[in-house]
């Protein structure tokens, strides 16, 4: 296994050091590939109605990239991570090795590429910065996927393909711990008050839009990296760090004097829609996805067929439980025949971006 040796690879691990104190449906005929940028969907009335099938993307095949394998004997497949994403691609300074989530899976994309051998050397690690930054990396062909805690958005789908979605979940919001307790019991007590996330991300642009039901709206502060706003937090340079909850519980895992919200938004915010338990406290809608070049399509659906496959659907759930225990989309036990999140049911119909929002209770 190969890993570049940058900068922001030594920074992440000091700061970890530190602190450690959805898918094509079943069919008789594939799918035809997604379409292109500003493709639109009319209703009968004529109306423009803009389709993003975020879930979804091209139908799975078994036929080998053979971009990758004309590399010959240096055949690998390159994956741009992050090295301080505790529960997704975290550098692990004691094995030498990246682990987590993400890379479980990554492996099991290896593991179907290459049979023989382990999936461990068919795999080159490259650090990539958040957002915009992978995204050029990536258009550049200086790596062939981007494997970080990545959100399939319609905005993001015009500059990358994305695979099928892995793993639903959603942002919330880390703050300082209290006694036990959370310092603001959920995002519509941070009205006004700071709320750190990386910069060009869509964790941002959510910060920047949310407003309470008093008409407050947070206070977005931006940073280069999320593990900068988790020292920050600690530090009381802002009141909370806002990004997709699987990244979160990894920082709550590393600094002990920090905990999640535990009030929901309310309900006309709550992002809940394809979460697969009753304890959500997501007020946007994050599906993750692996991202690859626009005109990548075999790597793009040999992923999405290694995804697929039952051994990668039981190394989703292992994963899991070492690496997510706790979060919402907890998957399904694969003895009851339902699906793992990148298996859709047949038939399951393809939504629109994003998805609609619960009607707001009535009020006296």
């Amino acid at each position: 296994m190969a890993i570049s040796s940058t900068a922001r690879t030594l920074l992440a691990g000091v700061l970890l050091a530190t602190l450690a104190g959805c898918t094509a449906p079943v069919a008789t005929t594939p799918a035809p590939p997604a379409g292109p940028p500003g493709a639109q969907t009319l209703t009968p009335s004529g109306e423009a109605t803009p389709i993003c099938p975020v879930r979804r993307s091209l139908p799975a095949s078994a036929n080998p990239p053979q971009r990758i394998l004309a590399r010959g004997d240096e055949q690998r497949l390159v994956a741009g991570v992050d090295p301080s994403d505790a529960t997704m691609s975290h550098w692990n300074s004691s094995t030498q090795q990246f682990e987590g989530f993400n890379i479980d899976l990554l492996l099991e994309v290896a593991r179907a590429l290459w049979p023989e051998g382990n999936p461990r050397d068919r795999i080159e690690f490259r650090v990539v910065p958040p957002g915009q930054g992978a995204f050029e990396m990536l258009n550049r062909g200086e790596i062939d996927l981007i494997a970080t805690s990545l959100t399939a958005s319609c905005e993001r789908a015009k500059e990358v393909l994305f695979s099928n979605d892995y793993l639903d979940s959603g942002q919330t919001v880390l703050v300082r711990a209290r006694e036990g307790r959370p310092e603001f019991a959920g995002v519509e007590q941070l009205g006004g008050h700071r709320v750190c996330a990386a910069n060009n991300t869509t964790s941002l642009a959510a910060i920047r839009r949310y407003q309470t039901a008093g008409g407050q709206r947070l206070v977005p502060v931006a940073a280069e990296h999320s593990i900068d706003c988790l020292v920050m937090l600690r530090q009381g340079q802002v009141d909370g760090v806002s990004t997709d909850e699987n990244i979160l519980q990894g920082f709550a895992q590393m600094a002990p004097d920090t905990m999640l919200v535990t009030e929901p938004p309310r309900p006309d915010q709550r992002f809940c829609t394809y979460n697969l338990s009753d304890d959500c406290r997501w007020f946007t809608d994050e599906p993750h996805a692996f991202a690859f070049r626009l005109e990548d399509l075999e790597l793009a659906a040999f992923v999405n067929h290694a995804l697929a496959l039952p051994g990668t659907r039981q190394a989703w759930l292992t994963a899991h439980a070492r690496w997510l225990v706790g979060h919402p989309d907890a998957g399904r036990d694969p003895g009851t025949g339902a699906r793992t999140p990148m298996m859709p049911s047949p038939g399951e119909p393809v939504t629109s971006w994003p998805p609609p929002r619960p009607s707001a209770a009535p009020t006296d």
